[in-house]
């Protein structure tokens, strides 16, 4: 039984640490699926966001430049003079908010690095 218990948490690790390991580029494609579900009705599918309410992050330099910021804004919300963006820090976990912070770095016009789970959980822990 110990050694089966022992295989299973091998697998769980291995599984873990891929998921931690990924790299940028594969966080892209689920962060679609999340921008769509999280962010779109705000920002819009092109990320032009709406004038006088939702700001764009289309070639939006806090979106494309230190990602830090970014993720900072992602998971804890942030009120400014366009209104009030809700924090996903109790929503989403590290990797779905990495892949979505990569995917509108990357998105449409965009051309900015991606982050990882780590980086993600390194400001949230800040």
């Amino acid at each position: 039984m110990k050694i089966i218990s022992f295989v299973l948490l091998g697998f769980v690790v291995l599984a873990a640490g891929s998921v931690l390991a990924q790299a940028p580029a594969d966080l892209a494609a689920p962060g679609t699926g999340i921008y769509e579900e999280n962010c779109a009705p705000c920002h819009r599918s092109n990320g032009e966001g709406l004038a006088v309410k939702f700001p764009a992050l289309h070639k939006n330099p806090l979106v494309l430049g230190d990602p830090q910021p970014a993720l900072a804004t992602v998971l804890n919300g942030r009120k400014g003079e366009l209104g009030l963006m809700p924090a996903w820090k109790d929503k989403l976990d590290d990797g779905q908010i990495a892949a979505v912070v990569t995917y509108i770095r990357n998105a449409w016009t965009n051309k900015a690095s991606g982050v990882t789970p780590a980086m993600v959980k390194e400001v949230r822990d800040k």
